[in-house]
């Protein structure tokens, strides 16, 4: 039985009108997009034009040409997404940032609807998580086979995260460290803080079939926030989760 899995189409101008039709998320799930960040000329220059001066300014800070260039597709791609559910252009849209600086959209909260969101983008690749009345948080990484991720677990994580890491074989030890990584990066931005040091304060527990997992604080029980972490289907040679505020939701997987 095949299962369905996270697909990332371009980014593509027409759609950038906007829906006819609101998207609603019922307050069960937490819906996922998936974008691929190549794109011609033509969609570049549409999103770099949907982007407000601050992150047009926040694109031109970054050194690489190819990193620019996925900053304004990933945020463009984001706007894209949140007008499907607000009903504006993706050029019209405004976004304020919480006091720890995670960014929310006031047209999307209500007494009736409140749309949280998250953005992660990586190598080329953007995701986008979307809840109702429910923070969420998401990251995305690429195995690269090159990178020492004994010394990085040895250097950062726990003890119970490096065993874990170091019990796969040599193909499986990449795929488990990123794991670790994704979960936590995720469960850290659900909870509006973003990643922080150090790390090996809690360690990752997986369900049985490895598709759940949530954050065990070392030396004092389960992590009392409720906030479990769930990964996303996708190509191999990608790792990533989402993570969202109770345990009574679902991903529902979008395109």
């Amino acid at each position: 039985m095949n299962h369905p899995m996270l697909t990332f189409p371009c980014l593509g101008l027409k759609d950038a009108a906007g829906p006819s039709v609101r998207r609603q998320v019922f307050q069960d799930e937490v819906q996922v997009w998936g974008f691929s960040l190549e794109s011609d000329r033509d969609v570049l220059a549409w999103a770099q034009a949907c982007l407000s001066p601050d992150e047009r300014a926040r694109a031109q800070r970054l050194v690489s040409g190819r990193h620019q260039r996925e900053f304004m597709l990933a945020h463009g791609a984001l706007r894209l997404v949140l007008s499907r559910y607000c009903g504006q252009l993706p050029q019209d849209l405004v976004f304020q940032k919480t006091a720890s600086g995670k960014p929310f959209l006031p047209s999307l909260l209500s007494d009736h609807c409140a749309i949280q969101f998250n953005l992660t983008h990586s190598h080329g690749r953007a995701v986008i998580a979307v809840g109702n009345g429910r923070e969420v948080g998401v990251d995305l990484e690429k195995i690269r086979p090159q990178v020492d991720v004994i010394s990085l677990a040895k250097r950062f994580f726990s003890d119970q995260d490096q065993a874990f890491i170091e019990g796969g074989d040599l193909a499986q030890r990449h795929a488990r460290f990123l794991q670790v990584w994704v979960a936590k990066e995720a469960k850290s931005k659900a909870e509006g803080t973003g990643i922080t040091f150090p790390l090996h304060r809690d360690h990752v527990e997986l369900s049985v079939d490895g598709t759940e997992g949530r954050l065990i604080r070392n030396g004092d029980g389960p992590d009392k926030t409720d906030i479990p972490i769930r990964f996303l289907p996708l190509d191999p040679g990608w790792v990533g989760a989402v993570a969202a505020v109770g345990r009574d939701w679902r991903v529902t997987l979008c395109g």
